[in-house]
């Protein structure tokens, strides 16, 4: 079992109900009223993965040799970190999207994280900067020198994320693709490379020759640390995990009024993805966890339909609003804890949707749903004593939307309980669970 989470491989997606839900065929219900079966085809699902690993596999060989070539002590790892819904076994519809991490690290240079604040001296949870420990090692990276990847400040050295994306892997990606451009033109395999521009995110369309495209967008992720953690993956035991946290650059590229103007090309934001990984990782073998990673794709393809409506709650949720909901529902209802009793069992996917649609509810009546690993109280039952947990400030991820969509997402909520009709069971949820989820889990 703990070899599970350290696989790196696409997930394809399998869905769990329960017997008697098959016998109804709960499933073919769900399809025929949301109007759209969100399977899609075994060997499609493998072609994409295919497709998608040689490409990735051959930027990575050419972006760790540029970085030997033309970049003193940056070593790129060689593999990437597959990661979201791809991984999760979360896709939907079909095999049109996949995401990565590419591991770096700049050898040898010590760093020391230093918290970040707002323009109001408030701390920023999951965000920090970098802080070159010793000036004198910077002599030791004389092209990451000269690109300005080192900048002072207050008298201390920081990275400069703006300047590491855009004046070193953005040249190292372009070196790559065209790498790539020149192998597919003398290869037997044709196909059409489009570059996307959504710094700091790496994106491209690939166009095969049959005009089927497929997305990749990858991030370069610098290894901040590991910690080794006793996961409970049942009410009995528990397996040791290692996970490594990474740094992604989120230098501010556009007006942001909270965050002041000279910490703007210096951010990081510490990666949670090796655990947000790890908690789908906890739903094979485990129905009950099962079941709620189907009713999580049950939602995605919900919203997806009605976003064309338009529905006001499909147009402001995301793939990574219901993925958050869904890691509330598994911590809440499944991980042992004095909210939840041994006999007290999720019975299938429509109470799984009934938990589901209760959480969104309340959320979008709060217009709050706080970022999963982010002062959750709860989290150190699944990751007792990780990074994570101990973080005690809350960020709530509808901060980045447009306000006006946030406080019309409740009108739309009607509606999705109209599709799911017959679907979803509320009758029996435990009170204990959604009074937490209101009281404790909503208050920022």
């Amino acid at each position: 079992m703990a070899q599970k989470f350290y696989s790196n491989v696409w997930e394809y997606p399998r869905d769990e109900f329960s017997p008697h839900e098959h016998e109804r065929n709960l499933k073919k219900i769900l399809q025929r009223q949301i109007g759209s079966s969100w399977d899609f085809d075994e060997g499609e699902w493998n072609g994409a993965c295919s497709i998608i690993n040689y490409v990735l596999y051959t930027i990575l060989k050419e972006l760790r040799n540029q970085a030997q070539k033309h970049f003193e002590g940056l070593v790129i790892h060689d593999d990437f970190i597959r990661q979201a819904s791809a991984r999760q076994g979360l896709k939907i519809n079909e095999p049109d999207e996949f995401d990565a991490l590419i591991p770096f690290d700049i050898e040898g240079l010590r760093l020391k994280e230093v918290r970040l604040t707002d323009i109001s001296d408030q701390y920023l949870p999951g965000q920090i900067r970098l802080r070159v420990d010793d000036f004198a090692q910077i002599e030791r990276y004389p092209s990451l020198k000269r690109a300005g990847v080192f900048e002072k400040k207050s008298g201390t050295c920081l990275i400069n994320t703006r300047v590491l994306q855009e004046q070193v892997f953005k040249s190292l990606m372009d070196s790559a693709l065209h790498e790539l451009t020149l192998r597919c033109r003398d290869s037997s395999e044709k196909y059409i490379i489009k570059r996307g521009s959504r710094p700091p995110t790496m994106d491209m369309t690939i166009i095969e020759s049959d005009g089927k495209s497929v997305k990749a967008d990858f991030v370069p992720a610098l290894i901040l640390s590991q910690e080794s953690i006793y996961v409970p993956i049942n009410a009995s035991s528990s397996v040791p995990i290692t996970f490594k946290r990474y740094g992604l650059m989120k230098w501010v590229n556009k007006k942001n009024t909270i965050i002041d103007e000279e910490d703007k090309n210096f951010i990081w934001r510490s990666c949670s993805s090796s655990y947000e990984r790890c908690m789908f990782d906890l739903c094979d073998g485990n129905k009950e966890r099962s079941y709620i990673r189907t009713a999580c794709r049950v939602m995605k393809a919900l919203v997806k339909q009605l976003r064309t409506r338009p529905n006001q709650a499909a147009v402001l949720l995301s793939s990574y609003h219901l993925k958050t909901i869904a890691m509330y529902c598994i911590l809440l209802l499944t991980v042992p804890s004095k909210l939840t009793s041994h006999s007290a069992r999720l019975s299938g996917v429509r109470e799984a949707l009934g938990y589901f649609l209760r959480f969104l509810e309340l959320v979008l009546e709060k217009e709050c749903l706080p970022d999963f690993f982010l002062g959750n109280e709860y989290l150190d039952k699944i990751f007792p004593g990780s990074y994570f947990s101990k973080i005690r400030i809350k960020y709530n991820l509808f901060d980045k939307e447009d306000p006006a969509k946030v406080q019309a997402a409740k009108y739309g909520l009607p509606e999705m309980k109209t599709v799911l009709a017959e679907c979803f069971e509320v009758r029996n949820l435990n009170p204990r669970v959604v009074t937490f989820f209101r009281e404790k889990t909503l208050s920022v």
